[in-house]
């Protein structure tokens, strides 16, 4: 998207994408396939984060690709899988296509239904490309349930920033106060409460929501019941 669409009436469900809609299991079996252990995919994750929240903090944007070069660049030297001479190219150009062939959970299919089904709009909001999001909604068959992707890459900031969230439901025409949040990090429902959005956690990654972080408005191990219970709170507060 290139402008911001015309205003919508609708409340709109914001779902993240890596790990909250699509599993990043994939990931993890072309970690191990190219000799890293098991933790790999967490540590590359992580990392990868890392390095985005710090370059952000620079006042510098750099996109998801790019950062995660880098990132298995580094990783790959570090467990001695490519030596400081070697060419990690090859190797990073066979795990990075795997981003485009991600799994949905097994709840995401009826989640996203019954979001459409209570009225509401589905943004996809991705700090990765929107081509590859496409891609991954394609994949899974869930075109008819997604009405917006937006990615970071429209305004050159990476979630969690505020304004991030602010920018990405005014790229559909909606507000913070018409809009929630579902996420499987707790520094992302944090950040999207932080810009005036109701949120919703789903423990993918972590069992436990992180205590330091503002807690989210309702939270659950299954994204159907999420759906249903932050849906219910966004309209109460938009009706009061």
């Amino acid at each position: 998207m290139n402008s911001v669409m015309p205003r919508i009436q609708k409340p709109v469900l914001v779902f993240d994408v890596i790990e909250t809609i699509f599993s990043l299991e994939a990931l993890a079996q072309a970690l191990r396939a190219e000799g890293l252990p098991e933790h790999a995919k967490d540590l590359f994750f992580a990392q990868l984060l890392r390095d985005a929240f710090a370059t952000s903090a620079t006042g510098t944007y750099v996109p998801f690709v790019e950062l995660a070069r880098g990132t298995l660049q580094v990783l790959l030297a570090n467990y001695g899988v490519v030596n400081r001479e070697a060419a990690a190219d090859p190797i990073i150009d066979r795990i990075l296509p795997v981003f485009g062939k991600l799994d949905s959970h097994p709840d995401v299919k009826e989640a996203l239904t019954l979001a459409k089904d209570k009225g509401f709009q589905v943004l996809f909001f991705t700090n990765g490309s929107e081509r590859n999001t496409q891609a991954l909604i394609a994949r899974n068959s869930l075109e008819l349930l997604v009405d917006h992707v937006v990615s970071i890459d429209a305004f050159g900031q990476w979630k969690p920033a505020k304004t991030a969230y602010q920018n990405a439901v005014q790229h559909i025409g909606s507000t913070p106060e018409q809009c929630a949040m579902i996420a499987a990090h707790a520094w992302d429902t944090a950040g999207a409460q932080n810009a005036g959005m109701v949120t919703g956690w789903i423990s993918r990654q972590d069992s436990v929501f992180h205590p330091a972080m503002k807690a989210p408005f309702c939270q659950s191990d299954n994204l159907v019941t999420l759906v249903d219970e932050v849906s219910d709170q966004l309209l109460t507060g938009i009706q009061r």
